[in-house]
């Protein structure tokens, strides 16, 4: 191999110049190289791949790699080769690959290719300080390329590395470039060359001229300084970050700034003291966010002053005017903010957990403003180009800020579940207290009035007792009713008894308003009903839609706190979301399981317990209400339900789905699996209530039925109805005929009550409660027409009017096909009381037909109960028999 030469380029007075390269041994032989750059003998083939040889020759120092081309023909085609010199071109950061193929791909490009070379060899304006930008990446010529570069760049290079140039001379390159600005570029040009250089001592070069470099850098670097503090920013600052932008990008020169900002060196973090208060309406202690703020605007003045120093001095560089600006709003958030959030957010928790809540929520958002006012148009300058360049640093900013807020985010997420919990828990927990409390009270109440009404007509003759008797009798009052422990004999009694009548009076009074309006209870039997009466009258009550409504509203204040921190990126973003859900399930399990849950038990224990009027339990002669109280107190209760329900729902798609925080088709998700469970919950309720209140209604229906059916009502004939017509109210009778009193009673009891779910309650479930209601009335007017004895000359035609009356009532209210046939089967069966007894037979075949026609709704037995109904059956009994069975009793030869 040749030997290595330590001859450096050499330096004219008329300009630099490029000497040849050294010079090895004028021919190399097979023989002194290596067995494995052995070539066959005969016609010079390399023995190995040319990419192997490629790769071992690359190592060599540039010198000796030229003197290979000198070993063979092949060698020289190693040499010469385009993927060895694109390599060292690739160093340079100056080969496109690009521009490369679209040489191949374009036959015009191809043919200039030569011409474009020839004219950079001969051209006058390629110097060093411009030659890497003139470099092309042409295939084939990336040899000439390099050889170009390296005779403008490589004398310079040599002069520069040299140890004596260092200590003893001045280089050339600061006597040919006299500028700090062109220093500057040739300087970063000779760095780019150094990176191709593969000689044995190349190390040492670059390491000389990175430290030539670094002491002009120094030097820049204080020439900055120095306009810096003299507010020179236009002048000497702007020139020498250019200088430096020009060596190495300016990354120095912003870090000169950073280092000087007056910002950064001033501001003083405020203390927070002062910040915490004490409300003097509810004596808690509450934060004032205004100083907080202040500051923030403060802070955001001193950037934007600071950002308007950075344009003018690094001007002509968009890029680093950014780069300036985020590395200062950088060092103010995690240097100042930083700190002064923490001091912040610790004192916060010390004080109260309420506070520290609206705090961590409250400081976050207000620096998210303070990012926001970064961006926004400042209405007292006019330098609109400087805002534009601070948009584009919105999401690098909100990232710092997440980072130095992220320490105190799972801290936060515990404690605003835990809170919520617990204020959930006592606000139902209150609420149970204060409803239990009044019942308690009603009840205390109720129970003493009737002894307080024996002791006040004891009492009377309060002056023929003694001390004792009047005391124990005082004794027994209420303690509203004791005026004083010690009273005179004569006149305790006497005080009680008006003090008694006074203060409990106006308690029962205040108690019982709201409940019911009837006279107080006199007996211990009138007191259990009352309070029966009470309980049930408290059903709507049971739970409450102001406590709902302030349990939402504090689970939408939980989640809009959260929901900040869900703009995280990565896993804290991801532990908000889910934060989010956990407060809506704590939501409906409070709400749901521990408040609406335990309201729907209580008030179906209460209708359990309520026992519905009998015909014996009518004393009087006035007229009983047609509402069934407990069933209207209820389905307003479910009506409160369905609003609560309805407001979960508005609140579920307003601040879970619409946030994206929830997919409502996962259906693994626990927020989507409790809401179900919600539901669940509340229908299975309504329907338990909804079955006994139906019992409750028909239990009514019965009752009218029993009490408004005058006795023998269907047994007359065509003479006594006609004279009843008269005498009817014709609000039941038109001038032809219409359904009875009992008809009418039952038709408006049962249409007052289910009308009470229209738009209350999902579809589905209104469907069910209506067929049941229709087919237990419909057993319940069976039941009622079985009992009766209908006659066929008259009361056939009031029973088809009242049964025609169901019909329509049951086809226009109810609206519920499946029952029109059982109430039209009635119909049908009614007509067996038109037929005449001379043609009994024929109602054997007219029963026949109905049980035909109404197959899986009616029997033959119960088509025959009906038949027996007749006022003259004991007539119409064998022919009847005979055409239903075939054969009387008569018939029988047994008997």
């Amino acid at each position: 191999m040749p030997a290595k030469s330590a001859t450096p380029p050499t330096v004219s007075s008329g300009g630099l110049q490029v000497p040849h390269l050294p010079q090895g041994p004028r021919r190399l032989t097979s023989s002194s190289l290596p067995p494995i750059f052995a070539v066959s003998p005969d016609k010079e083939h390399l023995l190995l791949p040319p990419v192997l040889y490629q790769a071992i020759l690359s190592y060599l120092p540039l010198s000796q790699y030229v003197a290979c081309a000198q070993v063979s023909r092949a060698f020289r085609q190693i040499v010469y080769d385009d993927a060895g010199w694109i390599s060292r071109l690739r160093k340079l950061k100056v080969w496109d690959d690009a521009g490369a193929a679209s040489f191949q791909s374009d036959a015009k490009k191809w043919t200039k290719a030569r011409s474009i070379i020839m004219q950079d060899l001969t051209s006058k304006n390629i110097t060093p300080l411009n030659v890497l930008e003139t470099v092309h990446s042409i295939p084939g010529y990336a040899r000439h390329e390099f050889a170009r570069v390296y005779k403008l760049l490589a004398p310079l290079y040599f002069d520069l590395t040299r140890p004596a140039r260092v200590s003893q001379f001045e280089p050339q390159v600061f006597k040919i470039y006299r500028t700090p600005e062109l220093q500057a570029l040739v300087l970063r040009t000779l760095i780019q060359f150094s990176n191709a250089l593969t000689d044995d001592d190349a190390d040492e070069q670059r390491q000389r001229l990175y430290g030539i470099t670094e002491i002009f850098e120094n030097a820049a670097i204080r020439e900055l300084e120095t306009g810096l503090d003299a507010q020179d920013y236009e002048g000497r600052a702007r020139r020498y970050a250019l200088v430096l932008t020009m060596l190495n990008g300016g990354n120095t020169a912003v870090q000169a700034f950073i280092q000087r900002s007056k910002l950064l060196l001033s501001t003083v973090t405020p203390g927070t003291s002062t910040y915490f208060q004490v409300d003097e309406k509810s004596g808690q202690m509450k934060i004032d966010l205004e100083p907080v703020k202040t500051f923030l605007r403060h802070l955001s003045d001193g950037i934007l002053k600071e950002a308007s120093i950075i344009g003018k001095i690094f001007s002509t560089k968009n890029d680093l005017v950014e780069k300036a600006t985020f590395h200062i709003v950088e060092r103010v958030i995690e240097d100042i903010l930083g700190d002064y959030c923490l001091v912040l957010v610790d004192r916060s928790h010390e004080i109260d957990i309420n506070l520290y809540l609206q705090v961590v929520s409250g400081a976050y958002e207000a620096l998210l403003q303070f990012v926001y006012s970064l961006l926004l148009e400042d209405p007292d300058t006019d330098d609109k180009a400087l805002r534009e360049t601070l948009r584009p640093f919105h999401l690098s900013v909100h990232a710092i800020i997440d980072r130095i807020y992220e320490q105190h985010v799972d801290l936060y997420l515990q404690e605003e579940l835990d809170r919520f919990r617990t204020k959930c828990e006592g606000e139902v927990s209150r609420f149970d207290r204060k409803a239990a409390q009044q019942e308690q009270e009603q009840e205390t109440i109720l129970r003493n009035k009737y002894r307080e009404m024996a002791i006040l007509q004891d009492s009377s003759g309060a002056e023929k007792f003694d001390f004792l008797t009047s005391f124990k009798k005082v004794l027994f009052l209420p303690a509203v009713a004791i005026g004083s422990p010690v009273m005179h004999a004569s006149t305790s009694s006497s005080r009680a008894s008006s003090s008694m009548k006074d203060d409990t009076s106006e308690k029962l009074s205040t108690q019982t308003s709201a409940t019911s309006k009837e006279p107080l209870p006199s007996t211990e039997l009138a007191a259990n009903a009352a309070i029966l009466n009470s309980r049930l009258a408290s059903i709507r009550n049971l739970f409450s839609l102001e406590v709902a409504l302030d349990l939402i509203q504090a689970a939408r204040e939980s989640i809009e706190r959260t929901a900040l921190f869900a703009l995280f990126e990565g896993q804290t973003g991801e532990e908000a979301k889910e934060q989010c859900q956990l407060i809506f399930t704590a939501l409906l399990e409070f709400l749901g399981f521990h408040h609406i849950q335990n309201g729907f038990e209580r008030a179906l224990s209460h209708l359990t317990e309520y026992r519905p009027p009998t015909i014996t339990d009518d004393g009087g002669d006035g007229e009983r209400p047609q509402q069934v109280e407990p069933l209207v107190t209820f389905l307003e209760l479910v009506n409160v339900g369905d609003l609560i329900q309805q407001m979960v729902d508005v609140f579920y798609e307003k601040e879970l789905i619409s946030r994206k925080f929830l997919d409502r088709t996962d259906f693994l998700s626990p927020a989507v699996k409790e809401k179900r469970r919600f539901e669940q919950m509340l229908d299975g309720h309504v329907a338990l209530g909804l079955n006994r209140g139906i019992d409750v209604l028909i239990e009514q229906v019965n009752y009218f039925l029993a009490t408004y059916q005058r006795p023998n009502e269907f047994n007359v004939n065509n003479d006594t109805m006609t004279g009843n017509l008269v005498a009817h109210d014709p609000q039941f009778f038109d001038a032809r005929l219409g359904p009875t009193e009992a008809a009418i009673k039952v038709v408006n009891t049962v249409s007052s009550h289910t009308k009470l779910l229209n738009g209350n309650t999902d579809k589905t479930t209104l469907d069910v409660f209506l067929q049941e209601v229709g087919l237990r009335l419909y057993s319940s007017i069976g039941k009622h027409i079985k009992r009766q004895t209908i006659a066929v000359d008259g009361g056939a035609v009031l029973l088809i009017s009242d049964l025609n009356y169901y019909y329509r009532f049951v086809e226009i209210s109810l609206r519920q096909r499946p029952l029109l046939p059982y109430f039209a089967a009635l119909r049908e069966i009614a007509q067996l009381y038109l037929i005449d007894a001379k043609s009994a037979r024929e109602i054997g075949i007219v029963m026949s037909d109905v049980v035909q026609k109404f197959a899986g709704i009616v029997t033959a037995e119960d088509v025959l109960e009906y038949v027996q109904r007749r006022a003259d059956w004991i007539l119409v009994k064998r022919d009847v028999e005979k055409a239903v069975y075939g054969l009387g009793l008569t018939d029988c030869l047994v008997m």
